[in-house]
């Protein structure tokens, strides 16, 4: 392991980090689902149930395209209102 790999793992090893996840498209899904299909002759024909749970997912991402969940918000002591981007930024430049 490298020196950089490791000062890393020390600097987030007490904290909780999170990542944004990108989801995939609608139409992604469709081929996702549409190759899994197509498996189903070759592989198992259970490929058949993955297609169909695939393309259930496909209503969920667009509701999540038309209404995104607000972001969260963090009160501190002081009172003051801060999203979490801003008091994550706050940390990494107090632990610095």
């Amino acid at each position: 392991m490298s020196k950089a790999k490791a000062k890393n793992k020390i600097k987030t090893k007490g904290k909780a980090t999170s990542k944004n996840v990108v989801l995939p498209g609608p139409m992604r899904m469709v081929w996702g689902a549409l190759a899994a299909y197509w498996l189903r002759d070759i592989i198992h024909p259970a490929f058949t149930l993955i297609a169909v749970m695939i393309l259930l997912m496909i209503p969920v991402l667009i509701a999540n395209m038309f209404f995104p969940q607000p972001k969260p918000v963090v009160h501190d002591d002081a009172g003051d209102d801060v999203s979490v981007e801003d008091s994550e930024q706050e940390d990494a430049a107090e632990s610095t």
